[in-house]
């Protein structure tokens, strides 16, 4: 019985430290894929911002305006008739 238990202790430790190593190694390798991905993502939102800031310079009206003027030669009417609309918030609760 004492060399059958000897024989399992010596056969199963090995093996332990062997998975344990197996796993730091996949621990390590998902971590830089992680670290890497996170670095991806930083730079994309930087860009991200960039593009919005761009977005936001090139539909300001005043830009438009400027465009439509002297580029494609339209005129403002400032005399033509124009049509506000105004939408009333909804009152949550009663329909009546």
């Amino acid at each position: 019985m004492k060399g059958k238990l000897r024989l399992l202790l010596l056969t199963t430790i090995p093996v332990f430290v062997f998975v344990n190593v197996y796993q730091t190694y996949t621990y390590q390798g998902i971590e830089r894929q992680v670290s890497s991905l996170e670095s991806q993502e930083q730079s994309w939102i930087e860009a991200n911002k960039r593009i919005t800031a761009g977005i936001a310079v090139l539909s300001a009206p005043q830009r438009i305006a400027e465009i439509a003027v002297n580029e494609l030669g339209m005129k403002r009417h400032d005399d033509a008739p124009r049509l506000d609309l105004r939408v009333r918030a909804a009152k949550v609760g009663n329909d009546g």
